[in-house]
């Protein structure tokens, strides 16, 4: 009897675990399955709105614009997000065109006539923007010496800017110490206007087209979007 009722007592308390660890299983692959299935929704989100974007902005159809994957399944998610890269997208078509403008009249300076002009675009995941033009410049100098006087030009540019900058914010410090004084001395809080979006530009010479186009091709965004592969995933 004593025996039996151990055997008893054992098989309940193995019977109560089992039931608990095959609960907690059941759980875990629910809570897998949810998972998954956001997932797969999320990706056909970012799938249907990169469709999109592609029959709507040439610059993607013509595949000069990658995005990271992360910040493009944002975007799918969120209107203000999407709304804002639909703006850069459709700014790209004059920008390049003043890309071009700009380097052609530098190199016209310099004797060269650009052959060639190409600009690639990367949306990082947080936004933030890279771009590369690519070109090819027919001049009498070469493109170290083309470069280097480029380069100077730009330096000098940026020098004047700064100085430029200098005086505009001592000319704001002067008024607004002449408005403290107008006030009777009433502190003042200047709250500085919000940056404009920042694009980062970096510019590459070739010697020829296929140059440019064989470097162009090993440029990479490492996590951008591409539906042939996130679709299955």
């Amino acid at each position: 009897m004593a025996i039996s009722g151990i055997g008893n007592e054992y098989n309940n308390v193995y019977e109560g675990t089992y039931a608990v660890q095959k609960n907690e299983a059941a759980k875990k692959e629910a809570a897998l399955a949810q998972a998954g299935k956001a997932k797969d929704t999320g990706e056909k989100a970012a799938s249907d709105y990169y469709s999109y974007l592609q029959k709507n902005y040439d610059c993607m159809s013509k595949g000069n614009v990658t995005v990271s994957s992360e910040y493009l399944k944002k975007c799918s998610g969120d209107s203000k997000k999407a709304k804002e890269l639909e703006d850069f997208l459709k700014k790209i078509p004059e920008m390049e065109k003043q890309g071009y403008e700009q380097l052609s009249a530098q190199n016209k300076a310099l004797g060269g006539t650009v052959t060639y002009y190409e600009q690639t675009w990367m949306v990082n995941k947080d936004g933030s923007i890279q771009s590369t033009v690519y070109s090819v410049t027919e001049t009498g100098m070469t493109n170290a010496e083309r470069m280097k006087k480029n380069m100077d030009e730009r330096l000098e540019k940026q020098k004047e800017k700064k100085e430029e900058e200098e005086k505009i914010k001592e000319r704001k410090e002067e008024k607004a110490g002449q408005a403290e004084k107008l006030d009777g001395g009433t502190e003042k809080i200047f709250v500085p206007e919000a940056p404009g979006q920042e694009i980062t530009v970096k510019y590459v010479e070739a010697e020829s087209e296929l140059e440019a186009k064989a470097m162009m091709q090993k440029e990479k965004l490492e996590d951008a979007y591409r539906p042939k592969f996130d679709m299955n995933v």
